[in-house]
């Protein structure tokens, strides 16, 4: 009787956990009910991350955590030649890839998911892709975001694109990702599909409208504290234009993150008494108060926080970044802002005010309009992708 196959995870997210880690978590859980052997590993340090409950939820479901690391000797030795024998630096780096393709070979994975924040994060701090070659052992890559603002280096293109090119498939979250990928490489990513997220919200309709007290519309910017991508700058300069300092809408900025604290600074500055910063809450229960989404981003893959608003039944006001715009149209599920400015957003806001007793019938065709997209069940779908994929391998 042959062994179960085993497969290997490895992320690049440099937080204990992020959205990005959703998807291949959740079909690493799928993958181990049906009796595969499945190992993940990280390529950041753990810290006390270990303890995170999502680890501990994958670790109790027989789950080999931490399997593989790029820390201890693999790790070591160049930082050590980067500090006192940059001279060396080259070979030595050859050595850490080398050993640590040998860690993979000892676990005999099928397949190895490299799963990416970023277009690239695959390659930091050590080329995980080269190392799956070395190991002569199949890859596939996640990619998670790709933007515009975040051009390769000239230097490691190269690198990019032989990861790319030797992947035996390239999963990205939107087509605007992909074509951001191509761009950027020059190059038609071969074995390249477009998979969905999994959604946080477990509502099998839209949640019922909810009231206005006292006649306050109430928008939600739901992201990391993230400015640089996630452009809560934008929205608090645009709540500061007199219209909408003397109009009835109110702006909850639900999230954490390492700029929580300047964002909250530069409302005050701003002296602005129509926001609000309730921290992370439950997805449902901030669709239960609130009337529509505003997130206009700088850089996206596509954004949970405008499926789960729409699967809730809640128009969204969003940019054009990443895939917003295809899993939305303008002026039927929401309001789209071309660009992540002031002016753009102001814009876009300005059109959903004059709307906005159309809020209900767009919210109700924008959570129609999600479901024809979006699989029951993404992370399962996620799992036979790769099991397909799994079973293609030679040997």
């Amino acid at each position: 009787m042959s062994s179960p196959k085993r497969i290997l995870f490895l992320t690049s997210c440099p937080l204990v956990w992020g959205g990005s880690e959703e998807l291949w978590a959740g079909a690493a859980l799928r993958l181990r009910q049906r009796g595969l052997r499945v190992f993940t590993g990280r390529s950041e340090t753990w810290g006390s991350g270990r303890r995170h409950p999502r680890w501990q939820q994958l670790r109790e479901a027989g789950v080999g955590v931490n399997s593989f690391s790029v820390s201890g000797l693999g790790r070591a030795i160049p930082d050590a030649v980067r500090r006192f024998l940059p001279a060396l630096q080259g070979p030595v780096l050859r050595l850490r890839s080398h050993i640590l393709a040998a860690k993979i070979r000892l676990l005999r994975p099928a397949l190895v998911v490299i799963s990416q924040g970023q277009a690239y994060d695959g390659c930091f701090p050590v080329a995980l892709p080269e190392v799956c070659q070395l190991a002569r052992i199949p890859y596939a890559l996640i990619c998670q975001k790709a933007a515009e603002i975040h051009w390769p280096d000239d230097a490691l293109r190269e690198l990019y694109r032989q990861s790319y090119r030797g992947a035996a498939a390239v999963y990205f979250v939107s087509e605007h990702n992909r074509h951001t990928v191509n761009c950027q490489l020059a190059m038609a990513v071969p074995q390249a599909e477009v998979v969905r997220n999994p959604f946080m919200v477990r509502a099998p309709q839209p949640l019922p409208w909810p009231e206005k007290s006292p006649g306050i519309w109430r928008l939600a910017c739901v992201a990391r504290m993230w400015p640089l991508e996630k452009s809560q700058d934008v929205v608090l300069n645009v709540l500061a234009l007199p219209k909408w300092r003397e109009r009835p809408v109110e702006v909850s900025f639900f999230g954490e993150g390492p700029m929580s604290e300047g964002i909250q600074d530069m409302a005050r500055w701003l002296n602005l008494s129509n926001v609000r910063f309730p921290g992370f809450t439950d997805p449902v229960e901030i669709w239960r108060t609130h009337h529509g989404l505003i997130l206009p981003s700088r850089a996206e893959g596509l954004p949970l926080a405008q499926v789960e608003a729409m699967m809730c039944g809640r128009p969204v006001i969003v940019a054009d970044a990443g895939g917003t715009a295809e899993v939305m149209e303008d002026g039927q599920h929401g309001f789209l802002a071309n660009a992540p400015t002031v002016a753009a957003v102001d814009d876009a806001l300005e059109r959903a005010w004059q709307r906005r007793s159309e809020w209900p019938a767009l919210g109700l065709a924008a959570s129609q309009h999600i479901r024809t997209l979006f699989p029951t069940d993404p992370c399962e779908d996620f799992a036979n992708r790769l099991q397909a994929l799994m079973d293609r391998q030679p040997g």
